[in-house]
């Protein structure tokens, strides 16, 4: 049967051309490696998006299709506190740590405080056991509490307690008895400037006494002399201190050289009312510059009572006791044992002399107030000649009011 050209044609073409889709297909098939040979375990390869891994199977090692499984993993509830717990817990976390400062703050408080109770509570042993064995102790004498003192502490160049004292420049007012009386034999200025405390640990005022080389201290009072070559001090306790009976004492290192007139003493406080020598005057010490081994204690009082009035009814006891050693070089203790209708001068604890009103012969003013003076005077007729003298400091370290026999007042204002 013979076909016509053209079907042959055809024919021929649609066998050509599934000659070429077979084999097309057939290498389609078996394009992926699964179950060829491979060379080393475990090794991997990626073909077609797919991973493969090489494994040993029945004596050989072969690609083998790696399948992946898929977990699908469900989340998990949540749990625990809300934000309202949250912030409550952290409150009361706070509120814990705030009381638990608040107790280590109050129990810190509480032993600082008992620790400053217990040093206080020592230091005032220790300052009663101390004053107990500075307490003078003379036979005869009932030395008792201490009534009034003042150890001049301070920074090194201050001012004495303007509580206690008053330095002065000696104005006289009013005329010829106030400012302490000041006295027309003294060559000299008296200026506060020239008390100053010393700056030591247990305290001490120091007077100086220095000649005039150049400008006066703008605080210097008058020349009550012909001649003043010389400034210097003097402080009081008048009109803020007064003292009425006691054991009174003060101990003192005296300045040195020819021409110094120092003096621990004591005026009636009614002074600018009587005048002197009515108010009367207890000389504790007064130190002869030219003759440092003596001190002298004296007696001053009006042979009646005669207000404002001066000097021939001035009089005086005096009394002096070798103290042993030059009183310039060292320190020691002046002190007046005063009682009613007596009066009893001592250094260092050793009596000096006793004034009574029967031996005085005069008008007695001594059971009245009086006040403290010290001071440095340059005093050619009483301490020698100051021709020598360029300067000279007087120490004070303490000044101390006891009672004694049960007896004395401090009165302050």
């Amino acid at each position: 049967m013979q076909f016509p050209r053209r079907l042959f044609s055809l024919l021929s073409a649609g066998a050509l051309i599934a000659s070429f889709i077979a084999p097309i297909s057939s290498f389609a098939a078996v394009k992926t490696i699964a179950g060829t040979v491979c060379k080393k375990a475990g090794s991997a390869t990626i073909q077609s998006g797919k991973n493969f891994r090489c494994v040993a199977s029945k004596g050989k090692l072969i690609w083998q299709l790696k399948v992946t499984t898929t977990v699908q993993i469900q989340p998990s509830q949540l749990t625990g506190p809300t934000w309202a717990q949250i912030a409550a817990e952290k409150a009361a976390a706070e509120a814990l740590a705030a009381e638990q400062t608040r107790l280590a703050l109050e129990a810190k408080a509480k032993a600082t405080a008992e620790l400053k109770a217990q040093q206080e509570a020592e230091a005032k042993v220790l300052a009663a056991a101390k004053a107990e064995a500075e307490k003078p102790k003379i036979s005869g004498l009932v030395i008792g509490d201490l009534l009034w003192g003042d150890d001049f502490k301070g920074s090194t160049g201050s001012t004495i307690n303007q509580k206690n004292w008053t330095a002065r420049n000696c104005h006289r007012t009013p005329e010829s008895f106030g400012g302490g009386a000041c006295f027309d034999t003294e060559a000299i200025y008296y200026a506060p400037s020239a008390v100053k405390l010393d700056g030591s640990p247990d305290g001490a005022a120091v007077i100086t006494t220095t000649r005039i080389a150049g400008a006066l201290p703008s605080d210097a009072g008058k020349c009550l002399t012909s001649v003043c070559a010389f400034t210097s001090g003097r402080f009081d306790t008048h009109g803020k201190v007064s003292f009425q009976y006691g054991f009174i004492e003060a101990r003192i290192k005296m300045p040195a050289g020819s021409g110094n007139h120092p003096a621990f003493w004591m005026l009636g406080d009614n002074i600018n009312q009587v005048g002197w020598p009515t108010s009367g005057e207890m000389d504790i010490t007064e130190i002869h510059g030219n003759d440092p081994y003596t001190t002298t204690s004296a007696t001053h009082y009006s042979t009646s009572y005669l207000v404002n009035t001066c000097c021939s009814n001035h009089f005086y006891k005096v009394a002096s006791l070798g103290v042993g050693a030059d009183v310039s070089t060292g320190y020691h203790t002046y002190a007046v044992a005063w009682l009613p209708n007596s009066i009893s001068y001592y250094v260092d604890g050793r009596l000096i002399s006793i004034t009574t009103p029967q031996t005085l012969g005069g008008y007695w003013s001594f059971n009245n107030k009086f006040f403290l003076i010290l001071n440095n005077a340059v005093n050619a007729g009483f301490g020698g000649s100051w021709a020598n003298l360029q300067s000279a400091t007087m120490t004070i370290d303490w000044v101390r009011s006891y009672q004694l026999n049960g007896q004395g007042q401090v009165f302050t204002q």
